[in-house]
C-alpha cells in the first residue's frame, strides 16, 4: 500500500510537471496580459480622496442612531440638491444619483459616542466639504429631536416661556381696563411693586409652575408698601393684585428667558462636531498595486482552468480515437 502511495504521488508531481511544461506559453502569456491590462485601466482611473469628520453623538441616541439619521432620506435628498451632486456624478435620475451618493458615503458607529462620516471624491476639497455638510445636517437634526438630556430641558423651558407670556399678556390687558391702571405702573408704587416680584421670582425660581402663593404675596407686598409709602393704602386690594401679577410674570418672563439661553449653549455642546474634515493630502484609492498583483493572480488561475479544460479534452480525443480503432 505505502508502494502504490508513492508511486500514486510520484505520478501526480511529474503529471503537474507535464502540465506545467505543455501550458507554459499560456499560463506565462494570460498573466502578463492581465498586468498589463490592469495598469492601463488602474493608470487612467482618476485618485480617489476620503474626508473624514468625527461626531459625538451622546445617549440615549447614541452613534448608531445618528447614523440612521445621517442616512435619512430627507437628508440625503437636500444633499443631492445642495451640492448639485446630480451634475457632480454625471447623472440624470434623482435615484441613482442617491445610490452613488452612498457609494462614496461610508458611516461607522464606535462604542465610544462618536460617529464617523467618510466621503469619498476625486475631488479632495469637495469631498471634506460635503463631509462637514452631512454631519452638520445630521447634528441639527438630531438636536431637533429632543432626545438628548439638556434637549429636554430646554423644550420645557420654551413651554414655560409661552405659558409666562401668555399670563403676562393677561395681567397687563386687566390692568390696562382697569382704571388708573396705566398710571399706577408709571408711579414710585410700581417700582417697589416691581422690586419685590423680583425677589419673589428669585426665590421661587427653582420650583416655580408660573405662580407662588398669591395670598401670602399679597400681604406681605401690602405690609411693605404701607411701611414705605402710605399712600399703598388708597390701593385696592384687585390693584394690587393685577400690578402683583404683572410685574410677576414679567420679571418670570426674564427669568427664564435667561435660563433658555444656558441651556440653549448647553444642547448645542451636547452634540457636537469632535473632527471637522479637511481636503485630505493622501489619495485614498485606487490601489494600484493591490489591482496589478489581483489581476495577474487572476490571469494565473484563468490560464490553469484552461490548460485543464484542453488536457480534458485531448484525453477525451484520444480515447475516443481509440474506442474508434478498436
Amino acid at each position: 500500500m505505502e508502494q502504490q502511495r508513492e508511486v500514486s504521488d510520484e505520478i501526480s508531481l511529474v503529471d503537474i510537471i507535464l502540465f506545467c511544461r505543455k501550458q507554459w506559453r499560456l499560463m506565462v502569456m494570460l498573466p502578463v496580459a492581465a498586468v498589463i491590462l490592469a495598469i492601463a485601466i488602474v493608470m487612467n482611473m482618476p485618485p480617489r480622496y476620503t474626508a473624514t469628520s468625527l461626531l459625538l453623538v451622546p445617549a440615549p441616541l447614541g452613534p448608531q442612531g445618528g447614523a440612521s439619521v445621517l442616512k435619512d432620506s430627507s437628508l440625503l435628498d437636500r444633499a443631492v440638491t445642495d451640492f448639485e451632486l446630480a451634475k457632480h456624478y454625471e447623472l440624470s435620475a434623482a435615484d441613482k444619483t442617491k445610490l452613488s451618493l452612498l457609494d462614496n458615503l461610508k458611516v461607522n458607529a464606535g462604542k465610544d459616542g462618536l460617529l464617523e462620516v467618510s466621503v469619498s471624491d476625486a475631488d479632495a476639497v469637495f469631498a471634506a466639504k460635503l463631509a462637514n455638510y452631512l454631519v452638520e445636517q445630521a447634528r441639527q437634526k438630531i438636536l431637533g429631536l429632543h432626545v438628548t438630556e439638556q434637549s429636554k430641558k430646554y423644550l420645557v423651558l420654551q413651554e414655560k416661556i409661552k405659558a409666562t407670556q401668555q399670563q403676562l399678556a393677561v395681567a397687563q390687558r386687566q390692568l390696562k381696563q382697569q382704571g388708573g391702571g396705566e398710571a399706577l405702573l408709571n408711579s414710585e408704587l410700581a417700582r417697589i411693586v416691581d422690586g419685590f416680584a423680583r425677589l419673589e421670582v428669585q426665590m421661587n425660581t427653582q420650583q416655580m409652575e408660573g405662580n407662588s402663593p398669591l395670598q401670602s404675596s399679597l400681604l406681605q407686598l401690602r405690609a411693605e408698601l404701607e411701611r414705605a409709602n402710605p399712600r399703598a393704602k388708597s390701593i385696592s386690594s384687585q390693584q394690587l393684585a393685577m400690578m402683583r401679577n404683572f410685574f410677576f410674570y414679567q420679571a418670570a418672563l426674564e427669568e427664564l428667558q435667561k435660563q433658555a439661553l444656558v441651556s440653549k449653549a448647553l444642547v448645542s455642546q451636547e452634540v457636537q462636531v469632535v473632527l471637522p474634515a479637511s481636503p485630505p493630502l493622501e489619495k485614498s484609492g485606487p490601489r494600484r498595486a493591490l489591482v496589478v498583483v489581483l489581476a495577474g493572480l487572476l490571469g494565473f488561475a484563468l490560464a490553469v482552468l484552461i490548460g485543464a479544460g484542453r488536457n480534458v479534452l485531448d484525453s477525451s480525443r484520444r480515447r475516443l480515437q481509440q474506442a474508434t480503432e478498436t
